[in-house]
């Protein structure tokens, strides 16, 4: 089995899968695009239709990501495994399964992040995403916010939601308050997955070639 095959088959599936998926929740919110009245506030239908279209195309993205995460921890988890080690392997402290993956090949292949055409900030970022959209605890919330953790580790990310933070922002001065330490919210987008599968490729092409045992079958 090759391994970066099935990568990158996965990855053109998600991108396939979100640009068939996104279109009618596009051509609602553009329908319902809200309407002010004279006394500045939107009608409820439309308003109200054109949040529970944002609220799929959310959740779409979110899903995306999501199947991106799969595909990275899939390829290089398989790709521990045939180098020799898998179910022995145990993680560190707080080191998630990306860390102790990467941590591996960097200790028994020429793997080294620092000649990595993507940066780690990037794909660990696409990891603590989907962790936020499976563990968020809203129960009627299209878009999950992002968690202390993440927010500890990367203050800004291509997640955040820019729209959300400018609106907090722009209500804190109206009150003469202080920015607060709120998160925010996350949202992925058109630009922003296609970026993201664009970096786990990129990353998993680079991992490929440090190798020193290619998949076969005789590690199935």
């Amino acid at each position: 089995m090759d391994e970066l095959n099935a990568l990158n088959r996965q990855l053109a599936f998600v991108r396939a899968f979100y640009f068939t998926g996104s279109p009618p929740f596009e051509a609602l919110m553009r329908k319902y695009l809200p309407q002010y009245s004279p006394l500045g506030e939107p009608t409820s239908d439309e308003f109200e239709c054109w949040q529970e279209a944002r609220k799929g195309l959310e959740v779409l993205g979110q899903f995306s990501l999501s199947l991106v995460e799969k595909a990275v921890h899939d390829y290089v988890r398989e790709c521990v495994r045939c180098e020799g080690m898998h179910h022995g392997l145990k993680k560190r402290g707080k080191e998630s399964w990306f860390d102790c993956y990467c941590r591996y090949l960097e200790e028994n292949t020429s793997f080294r992040w620092p000649n990595s055409p993507v940066t780690r900030d990037r794909i660990e970022q696409i990891n603590l995403c989907r962790n936020d959209f499976i563990h968020d605890d809203g129960i009627d919330s299209g878009q999950p916010k992002k968690s202390e953790h993440h927010a500890k580790r990367h203050p800004v990310s291509p997640f955040d939601d820019e729209l959300d933070r400018a609106v907090r922002l722009a209500v804190t001065q109206v009150n003469g308050e202080a920015p607060g330490n709120d998160p925010g919210s996350l949202t992925v987008d058109r630009h922003a997955l296609i970026i993201a599968v664009a970096d786990a490729g990129k990353f998993c092409a680079f991992v490929e070639k440090h190798r020193t045992k290619p998949g076969d079958d005789q590690h199935r």
